[in-house]
């Protein structure tokens, strides 16, 4: 009853009744990721929380849903006004343009400085962030 099984779809119902034994994708098969460290310029200091809603909120109204999700743009770390965007390696640009069109987060005036771009979380934090996540 147990099939081995390759594809990225699978029906949730057989997931419940482990009707199928699932193998993780080979790393030549994944999706390369790209972390963008950015740099939030304002008057005082910026709640994570509204920063990950305003990525999310402009990134749907400037790229629409399905974009955005292709970019696969997320949040890794902020606090202090810094932090790490991750995305997918195709997506960069569009990334940074997400990030430079947010004027506003959570009603106070914002500017979204990208500080660079690096293949690892901790090049992305030693290059152009010079600080430790916990």
């Amino acid at each position: 009853m147990n099939k081995i099984l390759k594809s990225p779809y699978v029906p949730f119902i057989c997931i419940i009744l482990k009707v199928y034994n699932l193998e993780p994708l080979l790393p030549s098969l994944r999706k390369r990721k790209r972390y963008v460290a950015v740099e939030v310029i304002s008057d005082s200091p910026v709640q994570r929380n509204s920063f990950i809603s305003a990525v999310s909120q402009i990134g749907c109204t400037v790229l629409g849903d399905i974009g955005f999700a292709a970019c696969g743009i997320s949040v890794l770390g902020f606090e202090n006004n810094v932090g790490i965007v991750k995305c997918w390696h195709t997506a960069v640009s569009e990334t940074i343009s997400v990030l430079a069109f947010m004027t506003m987060v959570d009603g106070q005036s914002v500017i979204v400085r990208t500080a660079g771009v690096s293949g690892t979380v901790k090049g992305a934090q030693t290059k152009f962030l010079n600080k430790e996540f916990n």
